[in-house]
């Protein structure tokens, strides 16, 4: 990580453990040799984990939370299982397959197939998203709303998925393995959301992502769905049995077998 980080402690509340080799600051005035800090802030009665870092020379934050937003209203509202995500997983006559999603990220498409009654292990290279993604997922499992969904069956494993991917696998195969490795550049400048921007420098880049495809396709036991943009090339140039389009995106299937019915 070539980035400077620390955790900014505002009350007694001590960074999460996931975070506990970051130096910890009491002074404001010290945040300005980092390049951006975590914190706790009060909401809801609750302490909800914020990372912070300048953009564009202002300062600029964000969390994560599975019990309100965009998430919950999909929960509420979306389309179910005519989603393309929820075709390209095969999730017919009620089947509730359980998912390896090894490129966690935001947690966002994890949440959406959780949402839809898939059993969901997440795996999450970077200590620093991986900390925001506990957070959002601890505070959702005590939350009357959501305890039921992200109480069980939602389990977070910080490390590389390519060491991850054969342990868990060992443990309890999973039904499909989903890939949503980091979108990669377009040909024509835009403007990148502010959100993804504090991803990049949490995250940085990610080179080794064709090298999970196969490793993919080795251990999941139905398919594997790969999430691309739809000017990306198929990951590892290997093309998929089908894709599904979205507006923006596609999701590329790797079938291995046939969904039981």
């Amino acid at each position: 990580m070539k980035h400077s980080l620390a955790f900014y402690q505002t009350d007694s509340t001590a960074p999460p453990s996931i975070l506990a080799d970051l130096p910890v600051i009491t002074d404001v005035g010290e945040l300005d040799q980092f390049d951006g800090y975590f914190c706790f802030e009060p909401k809801d009665a609750n302490q909800e984990l914020h990372f912070y870092a300048k953009l564009d020379g202002h300062a600029t934050g964000f969390s994560l939370d599975f019990t309100q937003g965009t998430i919950a209203w999909r929960r509420s509202h979306g389309g179910g299982r005519k989603q393309q995500i929820a075709k390209a997983c095969g999730l017919k006559h009620n089947w509730q397959p359980s998912i390896l999603d090894a490129t966690g990220g935001l947690g966002r498409d994890a949440s959406e197939l959780r949402n839809l009654g898939c059993r969901l292990r997440i795996i999450e290279r970077s200590p620093y998203v991986a900390a925001l993604l506990q957070d959002a997922i601890a505070r959702a499992a005590n939350h009357p709303e959501t305890q039921e969904l992200f109480g069980q069956d939602f389990e977070l494993y910080q490390g590389q998925a390519s060491e991850l991917i054969p342990k868990l696998s060992s443990e309890q195969q999973p039904d499909i393995i989903y890939l949503d490795p980091m979108f990669p550049p377009r040909n024509k400048s835009a403007a990148v959301k502010k959100e993804m921007r504090l991803v990049k420098l949490l995250v940085g880049e990610d080179p080794d992502a064709d090298e999970l495809l196969p490793l993919a396709l080795e251990h999941a036991k139905y398919r594997v769905v790969v999430k691309r943009p739809s000017y990306a090339p198929y990951l590892n140039q290997q093309k998929p049995s089908m894709s599904i389009e979205s507006k923006a995106n596609r999701f590329d299937v790797y079938v291995k077998q046939a969904i039981p019915n």
